[in-house]
């Protein structure tokens, strides 16, 4: 069965042939599941920190005599179970949660979501010599291509650095937009409708052949 993806035009009706390298290619689900994770991982700033009792200022007189006072022995008013003292087993910033993502996995999930988005025919390209410049003309389209997305945020526009000017009236709308080197896995598995540029979908086809 052709892979076809839909030209973004008034009535919708005009499909081509892409991507044909992913005809038989077989969606790797797990894997897909496996890369999103990494790709949130590694979005962790990971600057969450908590002192320990040794870390805490303070605390260094013993708060009452050890015995005769009827009252519990303590130490250190820096305890964990101290009001303002030290935490036990909080969050270090020290924690590395940096994830590899290796070259391969990354082409095999690339190639996963587009055969999925392209099997499910919510994969359009725009119009030769597209103009969407100014939002009054792209905000139409976007409303024109959301094919069952809850949101706007659920479009993705892939373009290439060449194609940035020509689709800026995008920027005031809710869509995402995402150069094709720089392609976030994650973005797309959580988007219903992808959108490319020519150019960007020729160089992805390139890329995953």
């Amino acid at each position: 069965m052709s892979l076809t993806i839909t030209i973004l035009n008034q009535s919708l009706d005009q499909k081509i042939s892409a991507f044909e390298s992913l005809t038989d290619y077989e969606v790797r689900e797990t894997l897909l599941a496996q890369l999103v994770r990494s790709e949130l991982m590694n979005l962790r700033v990971g600057n969450a920190h908590t002192k320990t009792r040794a870390e805490v200022r303070g605390g260094g007189k013993k708060p009452w005599k050890q015995k005769g006072t009827g009252r519990a022995r303590h130490g250190s008013t820096r305890s964990p179970i101290w009001v303002g003292g030290g935490v036990s087993h909080g969050p270090r910033s020290n924690v590395n949660w940096h994830c590899k993502i290796n070259k391969s996995a990354r082409i095999a999930g690339l190639k996963s979501i587009i055969k999925d988005r392209l099997a499910t025919n919510v994969v359009y390209q725009m119009e030769a010599n597209f103009n969407f410049s100014q939002t009054k003309v792209a905000i139409p389209a976007v409303a024109m291509i959301r094919n069952g997305a809850k949101s706007d945020k659920q479009t993705v526009i892939v373009y290439t650095t060449a194609d940035k000017d020509s689709i800026r009236g995008f920027c005031n709308s809710d869509v995402k937009m995402m150069n094709v080197e720089q392609l976030k896995i994650a973005t797309l598995v959580n988007s219903r409708n992808v959108v490319f540029t020519e150019s960007a979908r020729i160089s992805l086809e390139a890329k995953l052949a």
